[in-house]
This record gives C-alpha cells, structure tokens and sequence, in this order.
C-alpha cells in the first residue's frame, strides 16, 4: 500500500471488460515528505475519490481481482480509501482534516 494523490480522471469508452463501469483514476505516488515519487499511474477507484484527494492505493497482484471478483483482470493498482490525515511525529500533519492543536484559537477564547 501507499499513499498517492488523485491527479485527475482517466475517460474511455471502450475498454477491456474488467474495466467496465469502474472509475478510473491518475494517481501520484507521494513520499512520506509530501513529495511525488516515481511515474504517475491508473488506479481503479473503489472508494468515491476525486481529484486533489490523498487516496491509500492498494498495489498487491490479484487485489484488485479479488475485490471486484473478476479473475485475471489486469488490473493491478486499486483506491481503497480516501486519506483524512497523515500525522508523523516531527512532520506537519496533511491531509483533509487536521489536528484541533493546529487550529488558532478565537480572540474570545
């Protein structure tokens, strides 16, 4: 597994069957410093992502086979959740949600 982000969609109307009414998204690796890593690559959403969203990608042979219950699909890279936040001791945490130590206080408070 790792932790990417949704670059934007992939549209095609004709496709091998395995692909047949599944999402499929452009997805960028990101290191655990924030920073993209490698070429960016096709994931099949199972979860509802959308663009700029940090996304878990599951990466394993057969996951995705197995998931969809299509055998011998060739489909290799699979959205498996969309990322809330990522905190790391000594790092800032990213993320859509952050910490409640990380908001500023209101001037009544």
């Amino acid at each position: 597994m790792y932790l990417a982000k949704v670059l934007g969609k992939v549209i095609s109307t004709d496709k091998y069957p395995a692909y047949e009414h599944k999402k499929l998204l452009v997805v960028q690796r990101l290191g655990l410093d924030r920073k993209p890593s490698g070429l960016p690559t096709v994931a099949i959403d199972y979860v509802g992502a959308g663009e700029g969203d940090i996304v878990l990608v599951g990466a394993a042979p057969g996951l995705a086979s197995t998931v969809f219950k299509v055998p011998k699909a060739p489909i290799r890279e699979l959205i498996m959740g969309v990322v809330d936040r990522v905190d790391i001791p000594g790092q800032e945490p990213f993320g859509h949600s952050l910490p409640s130590s990380s908001l500023k206080s209101s001037p009544s408070q």
